[in-house]
């Protein structure tokens, strides 16, 4: 397979990675109002296992390559829309929401590096910019399908089976991306320090997923998947120019910037304003994710980019975790969980600044 063609199927299935997040980010929260600690269990569950396990298949696609990562994290999406349409347990779905963290880990994770492997260093933020984009074009397009099939009273678990096994028939058709060389050293230090930032930024996307839905809940379940599909459509769509610009004109800028418009998004939340809330959140985001990804790849060499990728979606997914944790003791208060997330953002900031010097 070509690398034009190949780079174009690893798009297709980060799209697909973000259908199967982008259901359960609004199936699981709206469908469980009535015992809202599951969500938050949840999330924390999701946030810890996908920080791990980023890690280990950042390592792993080292070592044994990206397809068969690829392929193994697709086998694992099959048994949590199994238990939810089976069962019917919260306290099972939450559980097995381990396999959401695994999935996502591994099929996201390897699709990236790939992309990378794929464009070389001087196209970094691009190729992270479109991998994120059409990742985050998936969880929206999840996100509004998972509102809408709510409403109809159709379980939206089976549109997540569905494509778990359509991502997996079209994982087997990747061609391995894997530079054919040893390990290169380099890259820890700046890697765990844009992992902080990287940690932090993600408490506003916990409190999207998370808080937004139950401060909404007297709006129903269309016009909650409304808001949140705003957040990550305009974090989706504009990734791809922000991404370009880094690779530009540089990434500091462009990230410093990011972490004050999601701190200004998330403050605006408070006022009622909440499609501009959204709007502003999604539009720092854009110019964040991406770039952050693109940060870890300036200072690693091509031979551990998956271990230092790694390294870096361990501490960044570990946020929702933290979030979680932190979100369990304040989600009452609304005006505590924003101030909160609005100072983490700037305080994001400084390691990102610090990198510079090392």
């Amino acid at each position: 397979m070509s690398k034009k063609k190949n780079f174009q199927l690893f798009t297709v299935l980060v799209f697909f990675t973000g259908i199967y997040l982008g259901v359960f980010r609004v199936a699981f929260p709206v469908l469980e109002l009535n015992e809202y600690y599951f969500v938050l269990y949840s999330i924390i569950i999701f946030g810890f296992t996908k920080a791990l396990m980023n890690y280990i298949s950042g390592h792993l696609s080292d070592i044994i390559g990206r397809k068969k990562v690829l392929i193994l994290g697709w086998l694992v999406s099959i048994p949590l829309p199994l238990i939810a349409i089976i069962v019917k347990s919260p306290i099972l779905v939450t559980l097995f929401t381990v396999f959401l963290g695994v999935n996502q880990a591994l099929t996201w994770t390897t699709t990236v590096t790939s992309q990378i492997d794929i464009s070389g260093k001087r196209r970094a933020g691009l190729a992270a910019g479109i991998n994120e984009t059409f990742g985050y074009l998936g969880v929206s397009m999840g996100s509004f399908l998972s509102g809408l099939i709510i409403s109809s009273f159709f379980s939206p678990y089976y549109l997540m089976l569905l494509v778990g096994l359509l991502a997996l028939v079209f994982s087997s058709k990747a061609s391995e991306t894997k530079p054919n060389t040893s390990l290169g050293k380099g890259g820890l230090i700046s890697s765990l320090l844009i992992g902080i930032a990287g940690l932090l930024e993600k408490f506003v996307d916990a409190f999207f997923w998370v808080l937004v839905p139950l401060y909404l809940s007297a709006k129903g379940p269309f016009e909650i998947s409304t808001i949140v599909t705003i957040y990550t459509l305009t974090w989706a769509l504009l990734q791809i120019p922000f991404g370009h610009i880094s690779d530009v004109k540089g990434r500091l800028l462009l990230l410093v910037l990011g972490f004050i418009f999601m701190g200004i998004g998330v403050s605006i939340f408070t006022i009622q304003y909440y499609i501009i809330s959204a709007f502003i959140a999604g539009l720092g985001m854009a110019m964040v994710y991406p770039n952050l990804i693109a940060y870890v790849n300036d200072y690693c060499s091509d031979m551990n980019r998956g271990r230092s990728l790694g390294i870096y979606r361990l501490l960044r997914d570990s946020g929702y975790g933290f979030a979680g944790l932190i979100f369990l003791l304040i989600y009452k208060d609304l005006l505590t969980a924003v101030t909160l997330v609005v100072l983490l953002q700037l305080v994001s900031i400084f390691p990102l600044v610090y990198v510079r010097r090392i």
